[in-house]
């Protein structure tokens, strides 16, 4: 009795996900023991050390959730989607290794606060990805042992080249593993439920259009299911990943790494694998993994006692979350919005404070992927339909209430400043209607 209880512990491993409960990986099945190598890794353990929701942690304090967590729950939303698809279509099982790798590994390459000072800094996670699953790297390696060609087919999914289309699009598009997994994930992690949908209705309504290379919505209930999805990513964009006190913390991150850049070799404590990061210097692969949200924290605590009052200032309010105020600007014409600004900028400096370090227009810098936005140059990414009559539409153009969605304009801009002049940025405000 001992021995087969033995033999069974040895043979599964679970994984305890809040969003998805139990993740059982079992040993004997090939790919799943492939799956279980991967994520011992250490370049896939680093993703513990990288914040899923990059500083939104000082905005909801549940945000805590890494890298780690939700590359799991896409492997296995995308294990689940597969084996939906099989069912109608078996042959998409030869790709089962490559999607369930390719699932788990496609943020394998976030830097420091993942989306943060990827935007910051101006790299490419993806990009990141592909050269950890194909340099010198122990991930690299389990691939190889389990088929030498799987890191070329997993970059090229990742790349979107692989063939058949599909399975690049079970990872990345408009209707993916990746978005289904975060939205659910982040809004746990939140507290919020504006992320909230019917994950398992959406799954068991895809199937693949062969002829086109694609994965269409069947059905009515399938067509409403991702209607909400759709808006529940809207609601998550808006109230959650655009939160004004959000855009204020990537700000100051903004502002503390554009300082330590510019003192360089002035500042009184930079790694060398940090300093080329930040001064957007070649890397290497095993620099770039030396990388993470603790190394970037210990660089700013350190910073906090730099000789340099602005990095030692921006470096403490960053850590003890002393987060500079928003306004949001409603009239964003860009003349009326330089005169805001530059009014603002005099205000910081009559306060004795540098401008170019305390002041800021931000964007809430809408990109195709975040709300719903049909591609005509790209109709692969697009989400397709297959009506009753075996018709197969593009969702927005039989969807009232998509096509408002895509219709709307949700771009926003904010005004951020140190809450040191807040009066007087009232009386600009007030000045200037906004």
């Amino acid at each position: 009795m001992t021995q087969t209880v033995s033999q069974h512990t040895t043979r599964k491993r679970t994984y305890l996900d809040p969003i998805h409960h139990d993740i059982v990986l079992d040993r004997h099945d090939p790919a799943e023991q492939m799956i279980i190598d991967l994520i011992d890794t250490p370049e896939f353990q680093r993703l513990r050390r990288v914040h899923q929701l990059g500083v939104s942690f000082f905005t909801f304090q549940g945000a805590e959730g890494s890298r780690f967590t939700h590359s799991v729950g896409v492997m296995h939303v995308a294990t689940k989607l597969l084996g939906m698809l099989a069912e109608r279509a078996p042959s998409v099982l030869d790709h089962r290794k490559i999607i369930m790798a390719s699932a788990l590994l496609h943020d394998i390459g976030h830097g420091p606060y993942s989306h943060v000072t990827e935007k910051i800094l101006g790299y490419d996670h993806e990009d990141w990805s592909c050269k950890i699953i194909s340099g010198n790297t122990e991930v690299n390696e389990v691939l190889r042992r389990h088929d030498p060609r799987l890191p070329e087919q997993i970059t090229s999914v990742l790349k979107k080249t692989y063939t058949p289309k599909y399975i690049s699009d079970m990872v990345s598009s408009q209707l993916d593993c990746d978005r289904m997994d975060y939205l659910l994930r982040d809004s746990y992690q939140t507290g919020t439920a504006y992320g909230l949908f019917a994950l398992q209705r959406i799954l068991s309504s895809l199937e693949i259009d062969a002829g086109n290379q694609r994965i269409v919505v069947v059905g009515e209930k399938g067509q409403t299911a991702v209607e909400d999805y759709l808006f529940s990513r809207y609601s998550m964009y808006s109230q959650v990943y655009y939160h004004r006190k959000n855009l204020a913390a990537r700000a100051q991150l903004a502002k503390i790494i554009n300082r330590a850049k510019q003192l360089a070799s002035n500042v009184s404590f930079m790694d060398e694998p940090t300093g080329k990061f930040l001064r957007g210097e070649k890397l290497d692969v095993s620099e770039y993994l030396f990388l993470d949200d603790v190394q970037m924290t210990y660089h700013i605590k350190r910073w906090m006692s730099d000789k340099d009052k602005v990095l030692s200032d921006l470096s403490s309010r960053f850590l003890n979350r002393q987060l500079f105020n928003t306004a949001r600007l409603r009239n964003t014409d860009a003349n009326a919005v330089n005169v805001i600004e530059e009014e603002t900028r005099a205000a910081v400096k009559a306060a004795g404070l540098d401008p170019d370090f305390y002041v800021s227009v931000e964007r809430t810098g809408l990109r195709p992927y975040d709300y719903y936005r049909p591609d005509v140059d790209h109709p692969q990414t697009n989400i397709m339909v297959r009506l009753e009559n075996g018709e197969i539409k593009e969702l927005s153009t039989i969807s009232q209430t998509v096509e408002a969605l895509v219709r709307g304009s949700f771009d926003t801009l904010y005004l951020i400043y140190p809450p040191e002049v807040r009066d007087r940025i009232v009386e600009i405000l007030e000045r200037h209607p906004h």
